[in-house]
């Protein structure tokens, strides 16, 4: 995937030039431009559909996304994870935010570039009869790419949509693209509803799952597979709280026997780039240092770790809000979490020396997952190489035991609860362990899922979207008024369970409803 990516920057400029090449002068009224870069003349064989997939994925990838922007401004700072200056992390967003605006611009990016090569996968077909080694390949690209729509729009529902699905899947989501738009009619669309968007990634994640493989060769292991399509079809019909389809997708992952959770040395390593694709994660984005470009210039590493490494380290303006720090107590997890002042790691010569403390965190702590210990990005083109992970086991566990404890089996719930808080203190997560597993049931085990939730996912991206299908938004954002820095005092309001529609759509598209409470 990475040497695709060097490849299709070449092409690129090589498309650019010959755009500037002059017509004779009796062309000159031919506005037909034989030279330029159109599906006709692009979509002639599989290896451009593969070219344009690695499109889709660097989208994703992109700083506007899980390169940098959307993960530290949005999932970072909705819920405080983050205690930063930014009005997401004063819940006071509004239509004119542009942080907001590059979270909606990155994921139309993604969703774009994936209607574009499903659209002309079937124009392909029908004109040039591929034979079957292609059109096998061609089903392992379309497969990627209805995933990463999917992927896309599930984002994008959660965030924009203005209730759940159970709750009420009439109310106002996004616009939902599904083909190119050829005209100004067809890009000014109004706002699906949650049921209808949520319908769609249904389909697009079952059309990946139909289509994808179980795994890759080495060389590929970078791309989604089945088990990643079957992975969010859990999720999803978890949000949408069909407890029975999620029971039965999460089952096919857990006992597939293809997923094991790493030992507790493990997990820190997955987040150090040190355990890449390993046992226990489902999908990641793959990232690695690029010395030539950085992540501004479209370069293939991660600009995270630039945002979030401790002082001297990076810039160190995000920092895990104080709220936080006490939360965890004495768990394990807070160590591989964060960085306290006394913790080693290394500076810009490579010397490991106490990371000292952050002058934006109540208690002087740093973020460390995605920060590398062994390096600074001040030394590495402000690059960071380690993979973002978007699903792994304990994740999945966590989610069964919410849906066996919604369907009456506290039981079997807590074990999964149990084996994901076993590993974290040092002991085999199959084996009972008295001093650490907790014997709940009912409305206690479901708080104590929830807040295994909080210490196991810390700083993944995974915190607001938890707390607005659990309903207490109100409650958990409250409680970040203590301790806190850089950001000002959070005011409450019922629309903060949702983002605003960006008021550049508003203006632009007058089919486009502003969301409730942002008019």
């Amino acid at each position: 995937m990475k040497t695709i990516m060097k490849r299709i920057k070449h092409i690129a400029l090589a498309f650019i030039g010959l755009t500037l090449v002059m017509a004779c002068e009796d062309e000159f009224l031919d506005l037909t431009n034989p030279n330029e870069i159109v599906a006709e003349n692009f979509y002639t064989n599989v290896d451009n559909f593969e070219y344009s997939l690695n499109s889709v994925y660097s989208a994703t990838k992109s700083i506007d996304l899980f390169g940098q922007a959307f993960y530290v401004q949005t999932l970072l700072a909705l819920p405080h994870t983050s205690d930063y200056w930014n009005a997401q992390c004063r819940n006071e967003v509004t239509s004119g935010d542009g942080n907001l605006y590059l979270a909606w611009r990155g994921w139309y990016r993604v969703v774009a570039r994936a209607n574009d090569l499903i659209e002309n996968a079937p124009i392909f077909t029908d004109k040039y009869a591929p034979n079957e080694t292609e059109k096998a390949e061609l089903d392992l690209i379309l497969g990627q790419a209805h995933f990463l729509r999917g992927f896309a729009y599930f984002h994008m529902v959660r965030l924009w949509g203005e209730a759940g699905f159970a709750e009420d899947s009439t109310k106002l989501s996004v616009p939902l693209h599904l083909k190119v738009a050829t005209t100004r009619d067809d890009m000014m669309k109004e706002r699906a509803s949650v049921g209808r968007v949520y319908n769609q990634i249904v389909e697009d994640l079952k059309m990946a799952e139909s289509l994808l493989p179980p795994s890759w060769n080495d060389d590929n292991i970078a791309r989604a597979t089945s088990w990643a399509a079957k992975g969010y079809l859990g999720k999803v019909y978890l949000y949408m709280e069909d407890y029975d389809q999620s029971k039965a997708y999460f089952e096919e992952v857990i006992n597939s026997g293809n997923f094991s959770l790493l030992d507790f040395q493990g997990v820190d390593d997955m987040f150090q780039g040190k355990q890449e694709f390993s046992d226990e994660t489902i999908f990641e984005l793959s990232y690695t240092i690029d010395m030539q470009q950085n992540i501004w210039e479209n370069g293939l590493g991660s600009g995270i770790a630039l945002t979030l490494a401790p002082p001297g380290r990076g810039w160190s303006n995000c920092t895990p809000h104080g709220v936080n720090i006490f939360r965890f107590g004495n768990d394990p997890r807070l160590k591989i979490s964060t960085y306290a002042p006394e913790d080693s790691a290394a500076n810009v010569d490579g010397t490991m020396v106490p990371v000292g403390e952050s002058e934006f965190n109540y208690t002087g702590h740093s973020f460390r997952k995605y920060v590398p210990e062994d390096y600074s990005v001040y030394s590495t083109n402000r690059n960071s190489g380690i993979n973002f992970v978007n699903m792994r086991l304990s994740d999945v566990y966590l989610m069964y035991a919410e849906v066996l404890n919604n369907t009456g089996n506290d039981a079997l719930a807590a074990e999964f609860m149990n084996k994901v808080r076993r590993r974290a203190y040092g002991f085999n997560p199959n084996t009972p362990e008295g001093s650490v597993d907790y014997a709940v049931s009912g409305v206690q085990l479901r708080d104590s899922i929830r807040e295994e939730r909080f210490r196991e996912l810390f700083a993944e991206g995974h915190r607001w979207y938890d707390i607005v299908r659990w309903g207490i938004v109100q409650e958990e954002v409250m409680k970040y008024n203590d301790f806190r820095v850089t950001q000002g005092e959070i005011i409450y309001d019922d629309k903060d369970y949702y983002y605003p529609v960006p008021l550049q759509e508003i203006d632009n598209n007058p089919n486009m409803t502003p969301s409730t409470g942002y008019e």
